[in-house]
């Protein structure tokens, strides 16, 4: 009933994926230029609706008052940075303009800043604190400026100064933030010891922040086997520099990076990384969104990613911005991932909420999203949907332990997208909340949770157990009791023996005798598959019989495995390509196995290691299915248990595999060992050859379509 119950819910599925996905791509391409993606419990990417929409482009129309008191046109010049203080105005770092602009909440040019006592060479960051002054990242004069409110010069910080710091250190602010404390925080170009962490008065505190070096595997063969000499000559191992930096309401510092394992980074005071092994690939698959959405680059090879900037609205919520494939990407507080989205640009005229080059953004009180384009030199300007906005705050309540006020949300949100599989997680945590953990336990299943299935799981059979505890009591008692008293009366009482067919006929039957030869290779392995070499035990009849029951297992296994153990969606488990490419791999190594053991002069004819192969699998027919049937009342508490009989299970199989190559054909143990290695290449060999044979037959046989069509017209 289980199968047919997850048959049926993948055919629902699958065809309310199609009606949903039709609807919202008509939808979404209506209203904005670009698909809208997020990523389910299975880490599989899906599509929604857009959580952001096109509201308004800022910075394009500049026009500033000249010498002669005129307004002239003054575009932005590869802008860098980009800041919304608390009262929604906005500075652009422009760059190339030497100069900071000054816009208010609607995008009107209230002022610029050019510095004239002490002119701005190539600004690339900005911060603005809680009292208004306006810290400035001099990056061509290689200095950080602090202005007041007005613009004045308050204090220059220069390159610092410290024992830890030597002549060759490369100061070139590029961004930087100032926390509550008054402490600043630099980001220096190509820097890699990490952030630059100035006390209130300017003086050196120390490197904050710093990446890991990675390291790879040749770099760890050399660490062990190079002398001092040799490793002094090697290319010295130095983290990546960090590229920008963001600071939330709480004092949780972001850093982005590039290239790097912890390309986004939530670090706290003592500088740990609260996203531990986070990078920004993990998440988001971005071939997949490249091919449906994203310009493709003319560059072979795997997608790069180029993260410039991180901002945190005032929910916590986490966007960062791809300038390689020009993606957006919002992360919660926890780290995941809630939506990433991205288009082609077009030739011609910008779409608007389409960036080019985005390079810098920020968020402001109403949690818009302004992106910065140093290619398109203009703020692009993205407002939340009514969706987006019901996620976030879904989120923001479960984060908070709020599992009814979010319950609200969460149904709001199925209502809207019914596929939307995260939702059904956080439906799950209010229903486990309120102690209904059969409804959690059936949403979680469908949110790919199988932490919390387990644990609603636990809930329910530890309820089951305290409902029917006197019963067990009872029984146990009941059946101590008849076993002392049946012990006694089975004394004096004797068998009958039955009159039907003997026991001793039974033995005489060729085909159970084989087969419990295959049991007693269980204890005698050696002994066993030698037997079936030179004493003819064992035969196709038998060995078939025991694949029929390894796959009845494998099937069972597939299909009743709790959950819990196998964390796949519902529907996405193919009985027919398991046991195609099961089937496969097993003939493949019979048939190379005797190959191999005929050239290099092994006693196996092909009988014996088809025979042999097949009883090396009963190991899996033992301990597969009571492994199945029992994970259905396992949590994960008890994993440990299943993982302990599960390699049990592939270790025995793979000791049978071994000692049956090694009796069979005749072999030490060394030779084994080159003759199973020799075995599983020519299985590889065997397979190249057969996709090449396929694949050079059909195109020989489109090949004679084509020239029978032309030549009949």
């Amino acid at each position: 009933m289980k199968m047919f119950r997850r048959i049926r819910q993948a055919i629902f599925a699958s065809i309310s994926l199609t009606i949903l996905f039709l609807s919202s791509t008509i939808t979404a391409n209506a209203e904005v230029p670009y698909d809208t993606f997020s990523v389910d419990g299975f880490n599989q990417t899906i599509f929604t609706q857009p959580a952001y929409e096109p509201s308004e482009v800022l910075a394009r129309d500049i026009y500033v008052t000249d010498e002669n008191g005129e307004n002239v046109y003054s575009s932005l010049k590869q802008p860098q940075d980009l800041f919304i203080d608390d009262n929604d105005e906005i500075y652009i770092a422009d760059t190339g303009n030497n100069r900071i602009i000054h816009l208010d909440k609607e995008g009107n040019l209230l002022r610029e800043l050019t510095l004239p006592e002490s002119p701005l060479n190539q600004p690339s960051g900005l911060f603005i604190d809680t009292n208004g002054d306006i810290y400035i990242a001099d990056t061509g004069n290689k200095r950080v400026l602090r202005l007041d409110r007005e613009g004045k010069l308050i204090k220059e910080f220069g390159q610092p100064e410290s024992k830890y710091i030597d002549d060759k250190f490369v100061y070139e602010p590029t961004n930087i933030i100032v926390d509550r404390r008054g402490f600043i925080f630099i980001v220096s170009r190509g820097t890699y010891q990490g952030i630059i962490q100035l006390d209130p008065e300017g003086e050196f505190f120390g490197f904050y922040g710093t990446n890991i070096t990675e390291a790879s595997i040749m770099d760890r063969v050399r660490n062990i086997f190079y002398t001092e000499e040799q490793l002094r000559r090697q290319v010295r191992l130095l983290p990546n520099p960090i590229r920008n930096i963001d600071i939330d309401h709480n004092g949780f510092i972001y850093t982005v990076s590039r290239d790097v394992t912890e390309q986004i980074k939530k670090i706290n005071i003592r500088g740990e990384n609260q996203w531990k092994e986070f990078s920004f690939g993990d998440n988001i698959n971005l071939n997949f969104l490249r091919s449906r959405s994203v310009a493709k680059s003319d560059e072979e090879g795997p997608p790069k990613t180029e993260i410039t900037d991180v901002t945190v609205d005032n929910n916590g919520i986490v966007t960062v911005i791809d300038k390689a494939s020009a993606i957006i990407a919002q992360f919660n507080q926890e780290g995941e991932l809630l939506f990433f989205w991205g288009a082609p640009v077009t030739s011609g005229s910008p779409q608007v909420g389409v960036t080019k080059s985005p390079v810098a953004l920020d968020t402001n009180s109403e949690n818009k999203i302004f992106i910065l384009d140093d290619a398109l030199n203009l703020v692009q300007v993205l407002k939340p949907t009514d969706f987006g906005h019901d996620i976030q705050m879904a989120y923001i309540l479960t984060q908070e332990g709020r599992y009814v006020e979010s319950e609200e949300y969460w149904q709001k949100i199925m209502r809207q997208n019914a596929l939307f599989s995260p939702a059904y997680a956080g439906l799950a945590r209010a229903a486990y909340s309120r102690e209904d953990y059969e409804e959690a336990l059936q949403l979680y299943e469908l949110a790919g949770d199988e932490q919390g299935y387990s644990d609603s799981f636990w809930q329910i059979r530890l309820s089951w157990f305290q409902k029917n505890f006197a019963y067990f009591a009872n029984a146990f008692l009941v059946i101590g009791v008849g076993s002392v008293i049946g012990s006694r009366y089975r004394m004096k009482r004797k068998v009958k023996k039955k009159k039907s067919i003997s026991l001793s006929s039974w033995k005489n039957i060729q085909l159970l005798k084989d087969l419990k030869h295959a049991f007693y290779i269980l204890k005698h392995p050696l002994d066993g598959m030698a037997d079936i070499r030179y004493s003819n035990k064992g035969n196709y009849v038998s060995a078939f019989i025991i694949l029929g029951l390894v796959i009845v297992v494998a099937l069972t296994r597939v299909y009743f495995t709790s959950f819990t153990f196998q964390p796949v969606p519902v529907g996405s488990l193919n009985a027919g390509s398991i046991l195609l490419v099961g089937a496969v791999i097993w003939i493949s190594w019979v048939i190379c196995h005797y190959l191999i053991g005929a050239i290099r002069y092994g006693q196996a004819r092909f009988r014996d290691v088809f025979v042999g192969s097949a009883y090396s699998l009963l190991p899996i027919f033992l301990l597969g299915l009571p492994l199945a049937l029992l994970s259905n009342i396992m949590t994960l508490s008890e994993s440990s248990i299943y993982g302990f009989f599960t390699a049990l299970m592939v270790i025995w199989c793979a000791a049978l595999f071994f000692w049956m190559v090694q009796a069979l054909q005749n072999y030490s143990v060394g030779e084994t060992i080159i003759n199973i290695l020799l075995s599983l290449f020519s299985m590889v060999m065997l397979w190249v050859l057969i996709f090449i044979i396929v694949g050079l037959s059909s195109e020989t046989i489109d090949f004679i379509y084509t020239l029978y069509q032309e030549v009949t017209m």
